[in-house]
């Protein structure tokens, strides 16, 4: 499909700090994703990561049948002798799938599948590399001041420091640089606070 696709997931598991795995996963899901928009949720499918070529195969399994009525469930016995010579009808052949035709509306949807899954990488990386510093003072530079409190920028990830935890007639300014004491860590449902 894409031959440095290897080197891309590489690159992008060193940039933003995600498992290899977790990314090749995600990929496999974006071309599930793609094949179910072009084909319909009823067609079997299988997306598979070739580690030593570095590309992505799918596979559409078809049932092997004497008179083909639904072409994209079904794969006649000629034809399925010419991928395993040894299928007898009723088998269940898998079928390389050409996923450059996919188009645009499902190149759409994989790249929508691929970002999603990032964000949610990258939420818990971040989730990670602080739920064990609870309780530590940090150091972070202050982003925005507004109603809820001030903002704070801790390399990556942001936090909060709430209008009752800071100190009385102390004024923050964009910049000002900071230390804080890690109350909590919170896995919310749009990343950790």
């Amino acid at each position: 499909m894409i031959p440095e696709l290897k080197r891309l997931i590489d690159q992008v598991s060193r940039d933003k700090g995600i498992e290899r795995s977790v990314l090749v996963e995600t990929l496999l899901e974006a071309i599930k994703s793609a094949a179910r928009k072009k084909f319909g949720p009823e067609v079997d499918f299988e997306v598979i990561y070739n580690e030593e070529r570095g590309e992505l195969e799918a596979y559409q399994f078809k049932i092997v049948v004497e008179e083909v009525e639904e072409p994209e469930l079904e794969i006649s016995y000629a034809e399925g002798k010419e991928y395993d010579p040894g299928c007898i009808i009723g088998d269940e052949l898998g079928v390389k799938m050409d996923t450059s035709g996919f188009g645009r509306i499902a190149a759409q949807s994989a790249k929508q599948v691929i970002i999603q899954r990032m964000k949610d990488a990258e939420r818990d990386v971040i989730y990670e590399e602080f739920k064990d510093r609870q309780g530590q003072i940090i150091h972070g530079i202050v982003q925005r001041v507004d109603r809820a409190g001030i903002i704070v920028t801790l390399g990556r990830a942001e936090a909060l420091l709430p209008i009752r935890e800071q100190v009385p007639r102390e004024n923050y300014r964009p910049g000002d640089r900071i230390r804080g004491h890690v109350l909590e860590v919170n896995k919310a449902g749009k990343g950790p606070q």
